[in-house]
């Protein structure tokens, strides 16, 4: 019964997806020639398409070996069957969709290629360790793919590690779905044979081409349902995503196997930046992750992981999360600096106006927003005595800002299924209590396979646990951090801010000045995806050019109201001097 169930989700979003991506006139018949020959994949791929700026890196604190390893180690990401993906033909032509140029015009970046990267594949895209039968490695996605950003001022280009990035994931993934639908054998024949070719080998024999056209249309249907529901009925752009409604989609409809509890991502918001994450008491846009390896299996579930809700009661809750890399990747990014504005590159701060903008600051904003030297947790709170970055938790009524996120995880309620024991009996659960406790079982079968210590579950969960209230008594549970409200926004930091705009948590508000603005001064429409910085506003230049994405503050979860800080407004001279300060709030 729970296959055909699951046979049947897939079918309807299948047809769904084939209603919405019908094939091009070019996709039904014949396509243009390319310099693409059909061959092995391994041929075609052996000069880099993308040439590029040379890019200067800055001291973040990480080693060229880090940064590498941190671009392409794998988390158990099931994206894409690998050698498939390097095979598929765009639709209308017949260059490859995996082409680094192709691939760049979604706002991917790139670094060398390198022994993680022998392929020449985008910071983010990585190979799996694990491979899908008949197919070969999959192809994942990692946390690098959203937080790593090239900005650039002039014509100098610079990297920036765990800044938010601009790439369209939502873009991308529409395409990819068309792309696979214009390569299938019942679209287009053609394409699909040399698809074949491509994969297999010039010598592949009927039957293996047979055997790989089963799995193709398998996959396809599988593929084109997960995609589907990713996709926004507004689209967001880049630099955002709602994740957890995408996350939720994926445990709650594709994981178990329940189509009414689909819910359309209309709530996106901004990537955040990563450094510091690993210090705050409290992460997300809405502060409710507080233990890192819980956060970060909830986001390779977001981007194509995989966890067993009981379809086989004995690999319950089993997934296909890399535990032991999402630890060391995390080990990699506590030790990761914010950027330090490049006077070196960029205009250099004057130091009496940072003065006057230091002391506008600590007037009206510190108390939201936390900054060195920083006000920290109580050791006593904490089992191990560690001590975090607090943040500051702000109602978002009280704000004002877009109020769609929030209601997005206030009003949505899940069907359990055959989880419901799980949640004593229920039927319907709130879905962040249904997000939480699966990702939570799941982390908690994953530490039980690998027989890891009490030590290591503690470091893992990056000691986010209370003292017991008895200390002598062995059979008393640690108690884990848990958010006091759901309804907040989160106020933190802003050390390396100049370099991860738009803002707000729904990136409606292009640079700083603006953001410093009565909302009603700020602009109603703006365009997103150019990364030449605006060293004067703080952001990034959003005039219209060609290949921008238009973001209309009109649309409902895009409204750029709130934040209207503070009571008495700036002067345009003081807006300057706080924009100078937070250029480098360390600076002097």
């Amino acid at each position: 019964m729970r296959k055909t169930k699951n046979y049947m989700v897939q079918t309807l979003f299948a047809i769904l997806l084939s209603l919405t991506f019908l094939p091009t006139p070019a996709a039904a018949g014949a396509t243009p020639a390319s310099k693409y020959p059909v061959g092995r994949v391994s041929d075609l791929f052996t000069l880099r398409e993308n040439a590029v700026d040379p890019i200067e890196y800055l001291n973040q604190g990480w080693s060229d070996e880090i940064r590498q390893k941190f671009y392409f180690t794998s988390q158990g990401s099931y994206l894409f069957p690998y050698s498939w993906f390097r095979a598929l033909e765009l639709a209308d032509d017949t260059a490859l969709f995996a082409a680094p140029q192709n691939l760049a015009k979604y706002g991917w970046i790139f670094s060398k290629p390198g022994a993680l990267n022998p392929d020449d594949l985008p910071i983010g895209f990585a190979i799996e360790k694990a491979e899908m039968p008949g197919a070969g490695k999959w192809l994942g996605i990692t946390c690098a793919a959203c937080h790593t950003a090239n900005v650039k001022y002039r014509n100098v280009l610079i990297r920036v590690d765990g800044a938010p990035t601009m790439a369209d994931f939502g873009l991308f993934l529409d395409e990819l779905s068309r792309t696979m639908l214009a390569n299938h054998p019942a679209v287009n024949l053609v394409k699909f044979k040399r698809f074949a070719t491509r994969v297999i080998g010039a010598g592949a024999t009927e039957a293996q081409i047979t055997n790989l056209k089963n799995l193709y249309l398998a996959y396809s249907v599988r593929f084109s349902g997960r995609a589907w529901m990713r996709t926004p009925p507004t689209h967001a752009g880049p630099g955002r995503v709602d994740a957890l409604t995408q996350i939720t989609n994926s445990l709650a409809v594709f994981d178990l196997g329940v189509p009414d509890n689909l819910h359309p991502p209309a709530a996106p918001t901004s990537y955040p930046f990563l450094w510091l994450t690993p210090r705050l008491d409290w992460v997300q846009w809405n502060p409710i992750a507080g233990n890192p390896i819980a956060r970060n299996a909830g986001e390779v579930l977001g981007v194509f992981g995989e966890v067993n809700l009981g379809q086989d009661p004995a690999a319950k809750y089993t997934s296909s999360i890399d535990f032991r890399n999402l630890h060391v990747l995390e080990e990699w990014v506590a030790v990761l600096k914010p950027p330090k504005w490049p006077e070196q590159h960029l205009p250099a701060i004057v130091e009496a106006k940072w003065k006057a903008g230091k002391t506008l600051f600590d007037k009206n904003c510190r108390a939201c927003h936390n900054m060195p030297p920083f006000d920290l947790t109580k050791k006593e709170d904490n089992i191990a005595g560690k001590q975090f970055i607090k943040i500051k938790r702000v109602p978002q009524e009280v704000i004002g800002t877009d109020p769609l996120y929030v209601q997005g995880i206030l009003g949505r309620f899940v069907n359990t299924d055959q989880l419901a024991p799980d949640f004593g009996g229920a039927p319907i659960v709130p879905a962040l209590q249904f997000f939480t406790s699966t990702v939570g079982r799941a982390v908690e079968r994953g530490f039980k396979d690998m027989n890891l210590t009490p030590a290591e579950v503690l470091a893992y969960s990056g000691y986010r646990f209370y003292p017991k209230v008895s200390p002598a008594d062995p059979n008393e549970k640690l108690r884990p951090y848990t958010p006091p409200s759901l309804s907040d926004l989160k106020g933190g930091p802003l050390l390396g801010i100049w370099a991860t705009g738009p803002f707000l948590h729904n990136g409606s508000v292009p640079n700083l000045y603006q953001l410093l603005s009565a909302p009603e001064q700020r602009d109603k429409v703006f365009w997103v995806g150019d990364n030449e910085l605006d060293v004067d506003n703080l952001g990034f230049t959003s005039i219209e050019k060609p290949g921008l994405f238009r973001f209309d503050t009109n649309v409902p979860g895009n409204r750029n109201s709130g934040h209207a800080y503070p009571t008495q407004p700036y002067t345009h001279d003081e807006k300057m001097s706080v924009i100078e300060y937070l250029k480098d709030p360390e600076r002097f």
